[in-house]
């Protein structure tokens, strides 16, 4: 059976305008992800990573060029259509966390399904993603009681737990220690194994590299180089 396509970049082109001022971020991106894959996407400061990674999200919108994420032309949507997507078949993991700083750990996660219009079992089904993450004991926690490696895992937590095909991570690791950024990466890599999640990554770091079974180097908003590795088994235990 062929291996689906979850996103089909097509000479992507991104330009931002600051007055009479034009700043090219992506200059024409071609990029194939498959379902299943656990990609990084690279490259330093300034070089497009995030910005492509809000173009999959259909948190913006490109210049040129053509983009389907799960089917879907983006460039096609309405803002309506674009936000759907995202509540519905998308999960996002950022550097800023974004908790209702009210809700405990389990309503935070609850919260979006509540968003999907879900009903039935919604706080069992966040109390188990919890649990599958190692949070068993801090659901009932408010966000400010939590440390920032826990509050990075309940933001997974409330990522996944309405099953979207996609992950994306902006910078997850930037603010964790070395001992939390490696259970958080162990958790994701759990996730895309056990649950058949996509996981798209920006990042810096080295440490989310040595577990992508796929790295993709941008240098000034262009595909540079391309690594595909047999397995990041090996990199995770080394790690």
């Amino acid at each position: 059976m062929a291996e689906k396509i979850l996103v089909d970049a097509k000479e992507l082109t991104k330009i931002y305008k600051t007055g009479q001022v034009e700043s090219q971020a992506l200059r024409g991106v071609n990029l194939l992800v498959k379902e299943g894959e656990f990609t990084a996407i690279v490259g330093p400061s300034g070089s497009g990573k995030t910005t492509l990674l809000n173009l999959i999200g259909a948190l913006d919108v490109a210049t040129d060029g053509k983009l389907t994420v799960l089917g879907q032309d983006v460039s096609k949507l309405s803002k309506r259509q674009r936000a759907d997507l995202r509540l519905h078949s998308l999960g996002f993991v950022f550097q800023a966390y974004n908790f209702v700083p009210v809700l405990t750990a389990r309503e935070n996660v609850e919260f979006v399904l509540e968003l999907q219009g879900i009903g039935d079992n919604r706080s069992k089904r966040a109390q188990d993603i919890l649990d599958e993450l190692g949070l068993k004991e801090y659901a009932d926690r408010k966000p400010r009681e939590l440390s920032g490696g826990q509050q990075q895992r309940v933001a997974v937590a409330r990522a996944v737990v309405s099953r979207p095909k996609l992950m994306l991570a902006d910078e997850p690791t930037a603010n964790l220690d070395g001992e939390n950024a490696e259970i958080l990466l162990q958790m994701m890599l759990a996730l895309n194994k056990n649950h058949g999640i996509t996981f798209i990554f920006s990042t810096h770091d080295p440490r989310v590299v040595a577990y992508a079974r796929r790295v993709i180097m941008l240098v000034d908003g262009k595909v540079a180089k391309e690594e595909n590795k047999k397995s990041n088994e090996s990199a995770a235990k080394k790690s």
